[in-house]
């Protein structure tokens, strides 16, 4: 795919999600990884109004410290408005008895809510995309689930929208490569003891064996 034509599928896929985004209000939800950047940089393309919005859980260190230094630069170097907020996740995951990545999901939800009430935000945009699809579908799956399970993300959700979701990682990462963008990894993306994990290495690469398709 050429990096036109997954500009041109961001634009249409994103106005069937919101047809009159271009005068909407938007928080991009930016992690520093290669998705939200790509997502951040079709959205800088468009035209349309954004901010950037950085959650920063302390759970990596110095790399934390640099992802959000990441999108800090990209927000200043586009000239829009930059939001961060530092979280005590694993104080939070203790005090309520969940795992730190759903403490993390908790977090930042309830805070880009509040973000964009106070900023007032209409869209809030996160850069979930077509595998992170078949990874929930499949980790919903593993856990025993019923049909809403089954449905995977919802594109749209209350004010949160998702305008990569139509896309591939494969076609994110060569577009990334073709624009040369500047992301960075999350090493935990590698650690096959978090489930999820485990259904991207391992349970995916399967599945398209059976059926590259």
């Amino acid at each position: 795919m050429q990096h036109s034509d997954l500009y041109a599928q961001f634009v249409a896929y994103t106005r069937t999600l919101c047809p009159d985004v271009g005068e909407k209000r938007t928080l991009l939800a930016v992690s520093g990884g290669v998705d939200s950047v790509v997502m951040a940089r079709l959205w800088q393309q468009t035209g349309w109004g954004f901010a950037l919005a950085h959650a920063h859980f302390g759970l990596r260190g110095a790399d934390s410290d640099a992802d959000a230094a990441l999108v800090e630069q990209m927000a200043r170097q586009w000239e829009v408005p930059f939001f961060m907020r530092r979280f005590d996740t694993e104080n939070y995951a203790a005090q309520t008895g969940v795992s730190i990545q759903m403490a993390a999901r908790q977090l930042r939800y309830e805070w880009w809510e509040e973000l964009a009430q106070e900023e007032n935000f209409d869209l809030v945009a996160t850069a979930h995309q077509r595998d992170d699809n078949v990874e929930t579908v499949l980790y919903h799956f593993s856990r025993g689930t019923g049909i809403r399970g089954m449905a995977g993300i919802p594109p749209k959700q209350g004010r949160v929208i998702r305008p990569l979701l139509f896309a591939g990682r494969t076609a994110i990462q060569e577009y990334a490569e073709q624009q040369g963008c500047v992301w960075r990894e999350d090493r935990s993306n590698a650690d096959a003891h978090y489930r999820r994990n485990y259904i991207r290495h391992h349970l995916i690469p399967h599945f398209q064996e059976l059926n590259p398709a």
